[in-house]
């Protein structure tokens, strides 16, 4: 498999310090499935703390060490990376980078050599744009021996209206499904261990300040995560504008 490019969705992005935020990128290959002992190492710098990518339903690991993570290819794989991708990470609360950071640095590593370096640059100093909360509302077995957790989120613009936005929910087990389909778009499904939904074109679910708008979100998870008191809370969840 060839690494052709890494790109981040925005060359800056502007983030909320001490705040968790996901970002997505587009890793483009030849198509062709990565081997194993390949991984994509996630170099962190200037505070931040990384804590989740989106990775293949099985046959890969993501391990953290001091200062760096690595998504790793363990078993082998029938199918080429799914270019659409995500990474999540905060920062310290007291962070001071008003000017373009680096805080991560993206390494793709061959089983026998080094295939790249990419980073991500961020801006501090964004305000909380879009507010989320979340309640644990139920949970029941599926016959397939997963259990199906939902839940109720709620969703609220801080100063402005929004008509375009998005929430998302990094650090789910991989293999995870949306059990029932919401009305927002999905842009991913869980599978790959992260949820994100977009508003569709137009101007019908449209934010305002002070309003709360409820979403409600079924998740099935594999049967060979079983039940979890971790799994009654959405990880990582969080909302800003497109």
């Amino acid at each position: 498999m060839e690494v052709i490019e890494i790109r981040m969705d925005n060359s800056v992005s502007r983030i909320v310090a001490g705040e968790p935020v996901t970002l997505g990128f587009t890793l483009e290959t030849d198509g062709t499935p990565p081997p194993v002992g390949s991984r994509l190492q996630f170099r962190t710098y200037h505070g931040a703390t990384f804590l989740h990518a989106s990775m293949p339903q099985s046959g890969a690991t993501l391990s953290h060490s001091s200062g760096y993570s690595n998504l790793t290819i363990t078993e082998p794989q029938v199918t080429g990376w799914n270019p659409r991708r995500t990474l999540t990470f905060t920062t310290d609360r007291d962070v001071e980078l008003s000017k373009v950071t680096e805080v991560i640095g993206m390494v793709y590593y061959q089983p026998e050599y080094e295939d790249g370096y990419w980073p991500v640059f961020v801006q501090t100093g964004a305000e909380q744009a879009i507010s989320t909360r979340q309640a644990f509302a139920a949970k029941w077995q599926d016959a397939s021996g997963g259990w199906i957790y939902s839940y109720d989120v709620k969703v609220t613009s801080n100063s402005q209206q929004f008509s375009q936005w998005k929430f998302s929910s990094a650090g789910l087990p991989a293999g995870t499904k949306i059990y029932t389909q919401p009305w927002l778009d999905v842009v991913h499904d869980a599978t790959e261990g992260i949820i994100e939904l977009v508003t569709p074109p137009g101007d019908q679910y449209l934010l305002e300040p002070g309003k709360e708008l409820p979403i409600s979100i079924q998740l099935l998870y594999p049967a060979a995560a079983g039940q979890a008191p971790e799994f009654e809370s959405l990880p990582n969840l969080m909302a800003a504008p497109r």
